[in-house]
């Protein structure tokens, strides 16, 4: 290969936090009352995803569920959620799984994707359910193992992503809706 060709011919993949900023954007952005802003760099070399919710409940929920932050490797990716303009705290105290059931409804309740949340009992431990449509998630992504470079996941596995697995003691057991025959 020429040296011509090799500075034409750059493979590169995108970098986690990119995909983790995706995985956002097409899932939980998925919602016309939330807007996921672009990720930016802060000077310490760690990013930021900022989001802006359309109502104070709604946000609170939303920075209730979300993941704080993700670490990949030496990188840090800190998520907020906004409302008015102004950063929302997460919900802290008093996280029942029937709170947490109900988080789920007021954070979802206008995402595309989302089917319904249910809190279920087997063998005393008791496990909410948030359930997605069947759909998959897609996204440009540099994935050499796709003909299209594309990222494409459940929805449900893409929300499991970006979303807290255990609240307050609680698991979470990210769920697909019943497909129709």
């Amino acid at each position: 290969m020429t040296k011509d060709l090799r500075q034409k011919v750059r493979i590169s993949l995108s970098p986690p936090e990119a995909t983790f900023w995706s995985e956002i954007k097409y899932s939980v952005g998925k919602d016309r009352l939330v807007t996921v802003e672009p990720m930016v760099q802060l000077p310490d070399g760690s990013f930021q995803i900022t989001l802006e919710v359309c109502g104070l409940s709604k946000a609170k929920a939303l920075a209730t569920l979300l993941l704080s932050t993700k670490s990949f490797s030496n990188t840090r990716v800190a998520v907020r959620v906004k409302s008015g303009g102004k950063i929302v705290s997460p919900i802290t105290t008093g996280l029942t799984p029937a709170k947490i059931v109900a988080l789920y409804r007021i954070a979802f309740r206008t995402n595309e994707l989302f089917s319904f949340v249910a809190a279920r009992t087997p063998f005393g431990n008791t496990f909410v359910y948030p359930v997605f449509k069947v759909r998959v998630v897609q996204f440009f992504n540099d994935d050499l193992s796709d003909f299209y470079s594309n990222y494409n996941n459940v929805a449900a596995f893409v929300f499991r992503n970006v979303l807290r697995n255990v609240i307050n003691g609680t698991a979470i057991q990210f769920s697909t809706a019943q497909k129709k025959a």
